[in-house]
């Protein structure tokens, strides 16, 4: 009897265990440092007054999910901007990121996995996935419209331009330093 109840206690107390280490990695750190690997894709995000999205703007035939400018919420200048990508443990990895430029040309590089198969980079064929940290230091993700909708994955020397973002908060990512208070 006395073995059964050793036996309970122990996996209570490492039921506790594991519960508290599994809270303790609820929210995923994100970090807008990247590593320069291999072959990159240059993503160039245009400004509300460039004559392409003056031009779209005047068309009646735009999908009705297609943003130009900025829905809702906008970026201001010094927000961290950054594309990331899963790793082979499902974590966000950053492949790019640059200080926002309001009202201006911000052109973001994307750094491809280098060599091939390793989990540094995009891989080929891959959707880009677009974070911002913001002055309150949240967390935003981008849902962003692309000129062309090929454009949204990651091509070896490949380019893209995008022509608007939608922002809202998740509040399961948080940032790396955030975290560490």
């Amino acid at each position: 009897m006395k073995i059964f109840y050793c036996t309970i206690l122990a996996f209570f107390a490492l039921s506790l265990f594991v519960c508290s280490k599994t809270e303790a990695y609820a929210q995923q750190a994100i970090d807008f440092s990247f590593e320069r690997t291999g072959p990159n894709h240059s993503v160039l995000v245009l400004p509300m007054w460039h004559p392409v999205i003056k031009e779209l703007q005047k068309l009646d035939s735009l999908p009705s999910d297609m943003v130009l400018g900025f829905h809702g919420d906008s970026l201001e200048t010094g927000d961290l901007v950054g594309v990331f990508f899963t790793d082979n443990d499902e974590n966000y990895k950053c492949a790019g990121s640059l200080t926002w430029k309001a009202n201006d040309f911000n052109m973001l590089p994307v750094w491809g996995q280098y060599p091939t198969g390793t989990d540094n980079g995009m891989e080929m064929g891959e959707k880009m996935i677009w974070l911002a940290q913001k002055s309150d230091n949240m967390i935003y993700e981008i849902e962003s419209s692309y000129q062309r909708p090929l454009m949204s994955i990651y091509i070896k020397d490949g380019a893209s331009a995008v022509l608007g973002m939608k922002l809202s908060v998740n509040d399961n990512l948080k940032p790396v330093s955030q975290l560490k208070k």
